[in-house]
């Protein structure tokens, strides 16, 4: 029997629909790579301006141009709200408003709806009323077992409206326990305005336009809502939830996720797939974390992210606290998301991350930091010293010397030295021994021409040397820079060992624990290792074995000087920035 072979035309054909395959899979995956960058750059540019908003006792960080709601505030049973408002309308608008108490009649058809009113005035520049009205007296018998019970039920209603910087709060419960309407003015106490949302700086529960200064205790049981939109992206949409005060669920997030799945259908299980279920911890704050993708009934595809902490009964700082964002929303059905998988994660990770409690205390202040002094300040005799370093005096030269030295170091907050000037000794002075002095008729001046915060000091063990630049072998003719390349080292070059310097100058040791500190080395010389103090008894060694170690290190140019005793002028070089911070050792 001939096997069967496929005709020429038809392998034609079959091979034209491969490649054609290919080429239509090919061009699609690139064309799903490009869209999934280009909605990575439309988050990357979204959340590079984001601000920050308080809720609650939190602070998230948001991008710059979304729009969101603090809703539906509530504390110890108030409901809360704000508005900006004139302070002459709002006065126009409390009278009316008493007026509407006083004329309407109480339950039993009476006049007296209105029972109490209370002026408020707070030390926060808070004003306005606090009206107690509307009582409702509830009175009968129930069954207790065999026997009847008479029972008596009484509330009121209980608001205030107050005024302050601009806007007009409202505070206001029904049916209130009469025995409990102080809660309200203590309430109102607190009650801090605050019509910029600025971030405060003392404890206390952020809403919309104001906060509330602690303390506050979690029987009020604080709670607060936001909401937000994107106006580039009106499909996502945030949701936030705090509560304090509440007894915990008996099951977390991911624990009612299962068992929601486990109930679900197999096209309910086909729609949705998780993403993330797990754990985790925002701003210290350990909850469940749930993100999955779904695929709705009109062909659309969302997303879905929620993370939730269950919160504590007793502590105001650990609340019930639900953060969610959303895509695909729509105004009436589900709409396809304006985000790829990828950069709707992104997002999510990048604002859920910055959730954290706002810091309670205010921020100590901070002393003022003098500037340093530069190189090249004057100061006086009988004068403070106002930075530690070298200090030329002005006195003495033309063969007239200085006692202690022409060049001197002085202590921050010693008092700058009269100079005593020492003259030339006559031969009869020399035969005696004798040197005279004296000091001069005018106060001694003093310049600072090198900075550090000690003296240098000679190490306690030798340190490794650098090789000479005549007897380096890279330092021939043409070769390693010249005077003027070297001037255009810039302060703060590195270099390491074994390299030749290229530059004449002061090199800091960039190991803190070698022994070299700051050290002077001549341009092409080669640069030495640093040296180490080795403890006796390191390594095994016993007490009389070497002091000290080498190995290579890293140098750092802090000053330019041509010799090791060259002082700083106008052509001397850069200044010493790393002197200032104290480089006791060193040649």
């Amino acid at each position: 029997m001939k096997p069967w072979r496929r005709s020429g035309p038809a392998a034609l054909l079959a091979g034209l629909v491969v490649a054609a395959l290919a080429i239509v899979w090919a061009v699609g995956a690139v064309e799903r790579r490009a869209a999934a960058q280009q909605d990575k750059d439309k988050v990357a540019r979204m959340t590079q301006k984001m601000k920050t908003v308080c809720i609650g006792r939190f602070l998230i960080d948001l991008p710059d141009e979304t729009r969101l709601e603090l809703r539906r505030p509530r504390i110890h049973g108030f409901d809360i709200s704000s508005v900006d408002e004139q302070q002459a309308d709002f006065q126009v608008r409390l009278a009316r408003r008493e007026a509407e108490l006083r004329a309407a009649p109480d339950q039993f058809g009476g006049n007296r709806n209105l029972e109490s009113v209370r002026e408020v005035k707070t030390d926060n520049g808070v004003v306005g009323k606090i009206f107690v009205h509307g009582r409702k007296v509830t009175e009968g018998t129930q069954a207790n077992g065999l026997a009847l019970e008479r029972y008596r039920d009484e509330g009121v209603a209980i608001e205030a409206m107050v005024h302050g910087q601009g806007t007009s709060f409202a505070l206001a419960a029904n049916n209130y326990n009469p025995d409990n309407i102080d809660n309200l003015p203590r309430l109102v106490a607190k009650l801090v305005p605050n019509p910029r949302n600025q971030i405060p700086t003392e404890p206390g529960f952020c809403i919309d336009r104001a906060w509330f200064r602690d303390p506050l205790t979690p029987h009020q049981r604080e709670q607060v809502m936001m909401s937000a939109q994107l106006p580039s992206h009106p499909d996502i949409e945030f949701l936030t939830i705090l509560a304090a005060g509440n007894k915990p669920a008996s099951q977390g997030l991911l624990e009612r996720a299962a068992a929601t799945q486990a109930t679900s259908t197999l096209a309910e299980q086909w729609r949705i797939s998780t993403l993330r279920a797990a754990p985790r911890t925002i701003g210290g704050v350990t909850g469940d974390e749930l993100v999955k993708r779904v695929a709705e009934m009109n062909d659309t595809v969302g997303y879905s992210f929620w993370w939730e902490a269950g919160g504590t009964e007793d502590n105001v700082l650990a609340p019930h606290f639900v953060f969610k964002m959303t895509t695909g929303e729509g105004a009436d059905e589900p709409v396809p998301t304006s985000l790829s998988e990828d950069a709707a994660m992104a997002l999510w990770d990048k604002i859920s991350s910055s959730i954290r409690l706002r810091p309670s205390e205010p921020p100590r202040p901070v002393a003022a930091v003098p500037p340093p002094t530069p190189l090249g300040t004057y100061a006086w005799a009988g004068d403070r010293c106002p930075e530690s370093g070298w200090w030329s005096c002005s006195a003495g030269g033309n063969g007239i010397g200085v006692l202690g030295g022409q060049r001197q170091y002085i202590a921050k907050g010693e008092r700058m030295p009269q100079a005593l000037l020492l003259p030339p000794q006559t031969l009869w002075e020399k035969l005696r021994g004798v040197q005279p002095s004296f000091e001069s008729q005018t106060q001694t001046s003093w310049k600072l021409v090198d900075k550090r915060n000690r003296k240098r000091v000679p190490s306690p063990l030798p340190l490794a040397q650098a090789t000479p630049a005549a007897s380096a072998s890279i330092t021939t003719a043409g070769t390693g820079p010249s005077v003027m390349e070297q001037q255009r080292v810039p302060v703060g070059s590195f270099a390491a060992t074994g390299l030749a310097c290229p530059a004449s100058g002061w090199w800091r040791c960039e190991d803190p624990r070698a022994l070299d500190g700051t050290r002077w080395f001549a341009l092409g010389s080669l640069l030495p290792p640093a040296t180490f103090a080795v403890p006796p008894g390191a390594f095994g060694r016993p007490a009389h074995a070497a002091r000290s170690i080498e190995r290579r290190g890293a140098w750092r140019l802090v000053r330019l000087a041509t010799a090791p005793g060259e002082q700083v002028g106008a052509g001397a070089g850069a200044g010493d920035p790393g002197g200032e911070t104290g480089m006791p050792n060193g040649a």
